[in-house]
Order: structure tokens, then sequence, then C-alpha cells
């Protein structure tokens, strides 16, 4: 199976903003991926490519998100098992492009054009707003990161 992840993975694991929960939920979520045959979809030069390369260089000197986002890139987003890359982005269907023009939403069209080039259509956010807004689309699967973690049984 493939899917979608926002930032919050990364968030996770910013030691300025993030919990010690969020912080141990990054680490499970990251040793879950490294042993399954589920892959992540990044659409590149995104917020989300974008975030990782700066939490890198901005958070090298903290010891376990520096360990973390090493583990990450090297073991998860660099490996085409684990992470398809795509260089181009999908185009949407209209009422999905207009919906993303409603509110502040237009920020998150990366995580459907990224789920858009994927079987599932599945997006894992913490973005309560956008799964309320996109609640019943018909055609993306908006998961909260808990209801992902517990149906996966990620623990």
């Amino acid at each position: 199976m493939e899917f979608v992840i926002n930032e919050w993975y990364l968030d996770w694991h910013n030691p300025k903003i993030s919990t010690p929960e969020e912080q141990s939920k990054a680490r499970i979520f990251l040793q879950w991926l490294q042993n399954n045959q589920h892959r992540i979809v990044v659409l590149v030069n995104t917020n989300f490519t974008q975030k990782l390369n700066d939490y890198r260089r901005d958070f090298s000197f903290h010891p376990m998100c520096s360990i973390y986002l090493k583990l990450f890139f090297s073991q998860i987003f660099i490996n085409p098992d684990k992470c398809r890359i795509l260089d181009e982005s999908s185009s949407l269907p209209a009422d999905i492009e207009e919906k993303l023009s409603v509110g502040n939403f237009v920020s998150d069209r990366y995580l459907f054009q990224s789920a858009e080039a994927t079987e599932e259509k599945i997006i894992v956010t913490t973005d309560t707003k956008l799964m309320k807004h996109f609640e019943g689309n018909g055609r993306y699967q908006l998961w909260s990161v808990e209801e992902f973690m517990n149906k996966f049984d990620i623990k």
C-alpha cells in the first residue's frame, strides 16, 4: 500500500514544538515503516521536502532529532522500496481543485497531487480542518494519524 503523509511527521521531530509523546509516536511510525512493505509517496519541491531539508539542517545539533531524521532520510526517503518520489505533480479533478481554493487549503494541494498518483489515495494528517473540509469527497481518504496507527496496530 502507498499513502501520503504531511508535515506532522517532521514536526514531531522538532524539539521546539513537539511533545515527548509525539516524538515517541514518530519513532514508532519510522520503525513500523521500515519493517513492512508499505511506502509513502512524496512530491518534490513541496512544503514537506522543504521542511525535511530545513529540519535536517536546523536541528543537526539535537541528538534525537538529528538521528531520527537521518534514519528517515537514509532508510525511507531515498529508498525506492519505502518512498516513491514524484518529480511531476498529477492533475486533480475540477471539484477537488475548487474545494482546495475555498478556505485556506491551497498549501495542501501537494498532498492531493501526491495521493492522486496512488491506488488507495490515502492522506494521513493531523489537520482536522482539512479532514472535515474534504469529508465525504468520494475520492480521497483523509485519515488522522491516530486512526492510521490504530488501523495498522502501530505501537
